[in-house]
């Protein structure tokens, strides 16, 4: 956190790197979070880009930002809802047109890699089937990592209802999962 107000420091002192560090390590999930919102390549890249303009100009403004993430990944919830807003909805795409959002999933082997892309696959193909208050938190929670606080908090919800979201959200995944018969072991022990 204090690099992040070093690196706001910086920019607001002309320092022209500095924005780039501060956002670079948040864009891919950023364009995720957005696209799950918005379920077009195009809209989602629109509204990062937004959220992106309006971060720099609440930077240089020196609005006070105490959780740069969290504070980002609202600014990118909230530009991604007024773009949906002002946009019909459009068929969704395929996530894998964005190589920043797969680069984000790695592991040891290509086997293993191969077989944790196929399964995120699936299962982010699940999450965007469910609806939106259902499918951005569990999104936010299982693939970004934040806590249900930092969530309530990019969402302005009430903790309690992040909570009740992701329950009801995991309960409908096992019901799919159950009726698809995918991934039986996990539906048995994990109730998802």
């Amino acid at each position: 956190m204090k690099n992040d107000i070093n690196l706001m420091n910086r920019i607001r002192l002309g320092d022209e790197k500095a924005f780039s560090q501060l956002v670079e390590e948040f864009l891919a999930s950023a364009y995720k979070t957005a696209y799950l919102v918005l379920r077009s390549k195009e809209m989602a890249e629109d509204a990062v880009q937004t959220a992106l303009e309006d971060c720099y100009i609440s930077i240089m403004r020196n609005k006070e930002i105490r959780n740069f993430k969290a504070w980002f990944y609202r600014l990118v919830y909230l530009r991604s809802i007024d773009l949906y807003r002002k946009n019909s909805r459009q068929q969704a795409g395929n996530i894998d047109e964005n190589p920043e959002a797969l680069a984000a999933l790695n592991s040891a082997s290509a086997q293993q890699q191969a077989i944790q892309n196929e399964n995120t696959k699936e299962m982010l193909g699940m999450i965007t089937s469910l609806n939106e208050e259902q499918s951005v938190p569990m999104l936010l929670y299982y693939y970004e990592g934040f806590s249900v606080k930092e969530i309530s908090l990019i969402l302005n919800e009430n903790p309690n209802t992040i909570k009740t979201r992701l329950s009801r959200g995991r309960k409908k995944l096992a019901e799919m999962m159950q009726k698809n018969n995918e991934y039986p072991l996990e539906v048995k022990t994990y109730g998802v």
